[in-house]
């Protein structure tokens, strides 16, 4: 009606607007008459799988009929055919929703392409699949809604019109609010798509030079429409219907993968998605569709979830080479948390991409790694996950603050490779900081002989119970080395270093609990103090060897090297007298032990601290060979 009052007036723009506005109505019909077919002939065929009503479809393309609701759910197979109940009068729907499509299209200027639909609807519609007694051929009706490679297609005609329709709706705009192409508006709809553009534009420099994000707004069938294409892809589109402050948004996207990803990008919002409703368009073809909505209490807050969507799109462009950009760095869950971590930062992906993506990563491998990677290793088997995915948040950081302030692109790139380089010598600095931690838990351990020997048995029995927990953190640090020797080969050294101080803390640990077992006595404990005095004093110095070892090639000079020399030089030295003590608590235990088992204790125990004397004097000089050759030297 109000297009025949627009003509009567001579109001031609405004009469193509309302078209416009009807033929956009009518595509939301479409692809929901589309979905419902889709689905109904997929459960006929898979009657055990669930069935979804396509309610909140039905209701956002503005269908009242309820019945549509039952229509999945009552399918049934016979033979070759299904039977959908309504589908004669839902095909017959489509023609007459197509043909309003069509009328703006066609009614265009010869210019603006208008007359290449006539001929395609003509011959689409008189080929379009029937329904006699409500039977459909689901070849047919795949044919007819595939939107793929192919021959043409009632589906294929429905996209190219409705790509047509945004073109008019934009070029014929009655204004341009905050970038969005407007008509039509309302007092009160102009808040909202500016809130809208509000996050839109904050973040739109982050799809740099790819196009995208072109928005237009109207008003139609009584609620403010707003629609973004997003990305270049046909099938990428947005479309957010906003009425009484409920925002109800239907998404497309080629990738089910990044359809999930964006519902969980508007979580915090607290969208709420209907069951059901990510699915395939058409069979064959990888569409998929979802819809989700959110009530806000009032306008304030309906503003705030517009302005949070719309912040939101950039990080949809790209989205799928960027992941696939990271696989030879990351594990699938990963990316995905690294691709998350780029939207909540409003740090983006497309500046990495700008940089080469995954060809910047590689070339900064190929420049800082050497041998530390070989072919087909992923980055984060080399340097670990939490490792890689910190180098990557600062790759992604550098790309794209580096693109935004016009930096270089060589210099962004050295920027990541000495981040990479770091990552690698970090790795070494690492594995010293744990066998520092080590060498503190093995002076832990020689105190605790040191200090206890002369106390009575109920006081060691609470000493060797902090001996084994003293151990067995010992052994994890062994154990982290071995895995990180594992990731980095050229690593290797560290794994018998830390073995042959584990030994050291192993005899340690046994030593404190042979001493629980019997309170040793007699002149002889002053033999054992003795040798539990040059363990302490030799694992100290094992302290101070390990730390001066971290400095020396950094910011070290030739006191910190002489520091370590000396410490290490004092181990051996300590080595040789405790050689000599072990002897002399023999010879004390032979002549002073008051029975048997008191002389084999006192030998036991010496015997296991000689032990841990050797094995310091070992990893000693593990760690001496490796500092004189690949860090002074080198």
């Amino acid at each position: 009606m109000k297009t025949q009052i627009l003509a009567a007036l001579g109001e031609n723009g405004l009469q193509q607007t309302g078209a416009l506005n009807v033929g956009l109505a009518a595509n939301d019909r479409i692809k929901y008459a589309f979905s419902l077919l889709q689905m109904a002939i997929g459960h006929a065929q898979h009657p055990d799988e669930p069935a979804t009503s396509l309610k909140q479809e039905r209701l956002a393309a503005g269908i009242g009929d309820t019945q549509l609701d039952a229509t999945v759910e009552g399918a049934l197979a016979v033979g070759k055919q299904v039977r959908v109940p309504g589908s004669a009068r839902i095909l017959e729907r489509i023609d007459d929703d197509v043909r309003l499509m069509a009328e703006p299209a066609l009614a265009a200027p010869l210019a603006s392409g208008g007359s290449g639909f006539k001929d395609r609807l003509a011959g689409l519609l008189a080929a379009r699949p029937t329904a006699k007694d409500d039977l459909v051929d689901p070849e047919a009706i795949s044919a007819m809604t595939q939107a793929g490679q192919g021959p043409d297609s009632l589906h294929r005609l429905v996209m190219d019109l409705h790509k047509r329709l945004n073109s008019l709706q934009a070029a014929m705009a009655q204004e341009t609010l905050d970038g969005a192409a407007a008509y039509g508006l309302d007092a009160a709809d102009r808040p909202m798509v500016s809130a809208f553009m509000s996050g839109v534009n904050r973040t739109s420099r982050l799809k740099f030079n790819h196009p995208g994000l072109a928005t237009t707004a109207t008003r139609t069938g009584g609620r403010l429409v707003i629609q973004n294409d997003i990305g270049s892809t046909d099938a990428h589109v947005i479309v957010i219907h906003v009425k009484d402050r409920l925002v109800n948004v239907t998404y497309t996207d080629v990738h089910a993968e990044r359809l999930v990803f964006f519902q969980s990008m508007l979580k915090p919002r607290g969208f709420t998605w209907e069951a059901g409703r990510t699915a395939t368009l058409a069979a064959g073809s990888p569409f998929y569709l979802a819809t989700g909505q959110v009530q806000a209490a009032d306008d304030e807050a309906c503003r705030a979830n517009l302005e949070f969507l719309g912040s939101r799109l950039v990080f949809l462009i790209d989205w799928n080479r960027a992941r696939k950009q990271l696989r030879g760095f990351q594990r699938g869950v990963d990316r995905i948390a690294l691709l998350s971590w780029a939207a909540e930062t409003e740090t983006g992906h497309r500046g990495f991409l700008e940089l080469g993506g995954a060809v910047l990563v590689n070339r900064a491998i190929e420049a800082t790694a050497g041998s530390a990677i070989r072919f087909g290793d992923r980055l984060c088997d080399v340097l670990g996950d939490a490792e890689t995915s910190a180098f990557l948040q600062f790759a992604f950081r550098a790309a794209t603050d580096g693109t935004l302030s016009s930096q270089s692109h060589a210099l962004i790139q050295d920027r990541v490779r000495v981040a990479l380089a770091g990552q690698f010598s970090n790795e070494e600095r690492q594995l010293l900081h744990r066998a520092a931690e080590h060498a503190g838990l093995v002076f832990e351990l020689a105190t605790l002989v040191r200090d206890g020997v002369p106390e009575d048995g109920a006081q060691w029995k609470r000493r060797a119970r902090r001996a084994r927990g003293f151990e067995h953190d010992a052994d994890q640090i062994v154990a982290d080395t071995r895995e990180a020797v594992r990731r980095r080969p050229d690593y290797a050294v560290f794994l018998p270093l830390l073995e042959a101080a584990d030994e050291a803390a192993d005899a340690l640990e046994d030593a404190a609990f042979l001493l629980a077992l019997e309170p040793l006595k007699g002149k002889a404990l002053n033999a054992l103090q003795e040798l539990a005095d040059l363990l302490a004093t030799a694992s100290q110095e094992w302290v101070k060897a390990v730390g001066h070892a971290g400095q020396i090639g950094q910011a070290a000079g030739i006191a910190e090297t002489e520091d370590f020399l000396s410490a290490i030089a004092s181990i051996s030295k300590l080595e040789h007298q405790a050689d000599d003590a072990e002897r002399d608590l023999a010879a004390s235990a032979v002549q002073h032990a008051g029975d048997f088992r008191q002389l084999h204790l006192f030998a036991a125990v010496g015997d296991k601290l000689e032990g841990a004397a050797d094995a310091l004097k070992k990893a000693s000089l593990i760690l001496r060979e490796q500092v004189l050759e690949h860090v002074v030297d080198g």
